[in-house]
């Protein structure tokens, strides 16, 4: 196709030599030319080309979007083929087909030739349009060039045409009535009373008052860009008027009470797939279409733009506190020689807040006006509700762009973040992206998503959300994330994704842990506590299994952070400093502070596991603290911690060793705690376990450590010294009973021959177990710890089949 003249793009406003613009004459500038914009797309569109056959209305322009969108996906090459457009021009051509899609095209004519506006309302914009929706398979499944080389949800399009051919599908539509999916109590869709936030008749002005920053906004009486959206037409306002903003917001009631067994992932109701139409009348341009386009032109187009404008606001903010911080030194400056070098500093940083203010504003009139917004959020309620339906098609799900999941994703947390604010965060998700949650928390563990990548975006998408409290109740609200989440989060715990599960688990148990801090934390969740409890009660191999790698992870970490300490005192002896094995060091041990927390947490909420059984997890658990103990107790390494704290900046309120010392504490207590029931006593002795351990003074230099230290700035309340005091009571009765063991194992020295029978890896047990097939034999307690993580024979490497107790055998 030839090349189309395209006018100068938005972009090219705010680079006019020697033009300032204020904000109200940047944003009518932009404002007319994107109508422009999309008046030009209007002739390409009813444009027919005298050619044989005749070509439908809308081919010409669809050839052109295909033709723009392949061009600019080659430039990734190492040869850039001919003709590749521009970033603006690519965000030009998004904002053109949003508006077509969300305020209408603005012509009657066109709109009859639209294949999917045929027996529809023309005044209502196609994403905001309820009861049934469609969507041709063909777009996914047609071996077409120009998107074969798209990766898909389940590897690539040629491998899915191996492993999971589509058969007939690429002749056939999807169909679903909108909101099907989500949960009738909370379904907010365009036909019900209460409409979503894209349709709502409320003003958004108020949302835009919010910032406290008097060089963002222009005055109310100002024509800019923060009023309400003057290019949206009068239908709008009555489209959806029946709902509010304002509107009280009613709490539903938790499904949490239900039974497991009466809850499953909801079913495909409302939801078929029916032929695709003759050739002629599936040829023309459909809506369809130019949601796909919108889609990619979002992920190769705008969303660096949206990363771009996220800096630049950040950086505002910086530069203005070291603006006003430096204003603050000068006032109170008294060497004219500072005062010199203070006053050429603040020059620079003001010239820094200038440039961002300039890109803030820039981003805020182009990317964030409201009726932009509001088309944005309403193709995130659309696009979340097609990835719920195909979910329940294996055959269909695979085959799904990948693009789709991360546009979604990343415009979800764009509208999130928007500056001015779209909505309030209270009421974003619930009045219509409720089912995002419901698909984060069903599809982050899908094992037919191929990408971890897009595994670890909705990972992060969840643990972003679970910061703050209104996204909290979406979740504790939400009949999928309560069913499946815990679960879930706990299976997903692996050697990839074990970093943001930890992250989401501490957030969602924070707060109840010992010695936590006095500066304010993110609202934790007893709901999902409880839920996380029941989950790991009710599968104990699951919660085993859980367990044993939060075991082997930890002692990774705390091994690593040693072996950094490590090389660093060596290379600070040599006057040699690396900052990235500084940042390398500081990342392990919040890492592990942060296991170490969750640890806390099992021991709080299943002593069970640790005190019931065999002592295998205890014995592991008090090995690590003593492991921890050692390492973060010891005269050397203590020293040179919060040397290498002071050196480097580090606040002694955020970085100190009580922020892993704490969660020691607490577990001990908790174990203490479970332990006073008879039942748990007649298993397994805390006191005993500790005190056999063959490091007597390690030991009690490490809890002297922790009755010592200075617990003051961490404590919260009253109730802490008490819980000092059972500790210390616990060491004195340890201190007694390693006494009375040293005692009695110099009484028996030298009467006794070694024993045969003696376990030759721990040299304490008595091999009482039996390999099959290989018949090596050990200790109960050794080979139990060594099948957790490998199969084989520890004295020959034979894969053992079953493990026989001698005991039994005699």
């Amino acid at each position: 196709m030839p090349s189309v003249w395209w006018p100068g793009s938005c972009e090219d406003v705010s680079h006019e030599s020697g033009m300032i613009l204020t904000t109200t004459a940047l944003s009518k500038a932009i404002n007319k030319i994107e109508e422009k914009h999309r008046d030009l797309c209007r002739l390409v569109i009813q444009f027919i080309p005298p050619l044989t056959p005749p070509q439908l209305p809308g081919s010409v322009f669809r050839t052109f979007v295909q033709n723009l969108l392949l061009k600019k996906r080659g430039a990734d090459h190492n040869v850039l083929p001919p003709g590749v457009s521009s970033n603006s021009v690519l965000v030009s051509l998004f904002t053109v087909i949003l508006h077509f899609l969300s305020e209408g095209f603005g012509m009657r004519d066109i709109c009859g030739w639209l294949k999917s506006c045929e027996m529809v309302d023309l005044n209502i914009g196609f994403l905001h349009r309820g009861g049934q929706r469609s969507f041709p398979m063909y777009l996914f499944l047609k071996n077409d060039p120009h998107r074969t080389d798209i990766s898909r949800l389940g590897g690539s399009f040629s491998h899915l045409l191996n492993s999971n051919p589509s058969n007939s599908e690429e002749a056939e539509v999807i169909r679903w009535e909108e909101g099907c999916m989500d949960d009738e109590e909370t379904r907010v869709t365009h036909s019900t009373r209460q409409k979503p936030c894209c349709c709502s008749s409320s003003s958004y002005d108020d949302f835009t008052r919010i910032s406290k920053d008097p060089i963002r906004y222009t005055a109310k009486s100002s024509p800019g860009h923060c009023n309400h959206i003057p290019e949206r037409s009068a239908h709008v306002a009555a489209e959806c008027s029946a709902g509010s903003l304002t509107d009280e917001i009613v709490d539903k009631p938790s499904s949490s009470d239900q039974s497991e067994s009466e809850f499953s992932i909801r079913p495909v109701q409302h939801v078929v797939i029916v032929p695709r139409e003759n050739d002629v009348s599936s040829a023309m341009l459909q809506e369809e279409e130019l949601l796909d386009a919108l889609l990619l032109l979002y992920h190769i187009g705008l969303a660096p733009n949206f990363k771009q404008a996220s800096y630049y606001m950040s950086h505002q903010s910086q530069s203005i506190s070291v603006l006003d911080e430096t204003d603050k030194q000068i006032r109170e400056g008294t060497c004219s020689e500072q005062l010199k070098r203070l006053k050429e500093a603040r020059n620079c940083y003001r010239e820094e807040v200038i440039d961002s203010v300039r890109h803030c504003t820039w981003y805020r009139i182009s990317l964030f006006s409201q009726w932009k917004q509001r088309g944005m959020y309403a193709m995130c309620m659309w696009i979340v509700q097609l990835l719920l339906v195909l979910s329940k098609v294996d055959s269909l799900f695979f085959y799904i762009p990948e693009f789709y999941l991360e546009t979604l994703v990343d415009c979800f947390h764009v509208l999130r973040k928007s500056d001015p604010p779209f909505v309030a965060p209270a009421i974003f998700v619930k009045q219509g992206l409720a089912s995002f949650v419901t698909f984060v928390v069903v599809h982050f563990n899908d094992p037919r998503i191929s990408s971890a990548d897009l595994k670890d975006l909705l990972l992060q998408s969840i643990s972003v959300l679970i910061q703050y409290k209104e996204y909290l109740a979406a979740f504790e609200s939400n009949e999928a994330a309560i069913h499946i989440l815990p679960t879930a989060l706990i299976s997903a715990f692996d050697q990839r994704s074990w970093i943001p599960v930890t992250n989401i688990l501490l957030r969602l148990c924070r707060g109840s842990g010992f010695g936590s801090s006095k500066h304010g934390e993110s609202s934790s969740s007893v709901v999902f506590q409880r839920l996380l409890r029941e989950a790991c009660i009710n599968d104990k191999d699951l919660f085993s299994a859980f367990l044993n790698r939060l075991f082997n992870t930890l002692s990774w970490t705390m091994t690593e952070f040693s072996v950094s300490m490590r090389e660093m005192q060596e290379k600070f002896q040599l006057q040699v400093s690396e900052f990235q094995q500084i940042r390398k060091c500081s990342v392990i041990f919040d890492l592990s502070c942060n296991l170490t927390r969750v640890l806390e947490f099992c021991t709080h909420e299943i002593p069970q596991a640790f005190l019931l059984g065999t002592d295998t997890n205890l014995r592991r658990l008090t090995e690590l603290i003593i492991f921890i103990l050692n390492h973060i107790t010891s005269a050397t390494d203590a020293k040179f911690f919060d040397l290498l704290l002071r050196r480097h900046g580090h606040s002694l309120e955020k970085v100190n060793r009580g922020m892993i010392l704490a969660p020691l504490v607490g577990i001990i207590l908790n174990l203490l705690d479970a332990s006073s029931g008879a039942e748990c006593r007649e298993h397994n002795d805390v006191v005993g376990v500790f005190a056999s351990m063959d490091c007597p003074k390690t030991v009690y230099c490490g809890f002297q450590y922790l009755l010592d230290y200075n617990w003051a700035g961490s404590f919260r309340g009253d109730a802490y010294p008490g819980r000092l005091g059972q500790l210390e009571n616990f060491v004195s009765i340890l201190i007694s009973r390693t006494e009375s063991q040293v005692v009695d194992n110099m009484g028996y020295g030298g009467e006794t021959e070694e024993d045969d029978n003696t376990c030759c890896i721990c040299y304490t047990g008595e091999a009482d177990a039996r390999f099959v097939p290989c018949s090596h034999i050990s200790c109960s307690g050794c080979i139990t710890r060594h099948l957790l993580n490998c199969r084989r024979c520890f004295f020959c490497n034979a894969i053992v089949t079953e493990v026989v107790s001698i005991t039994n055998e005699l």
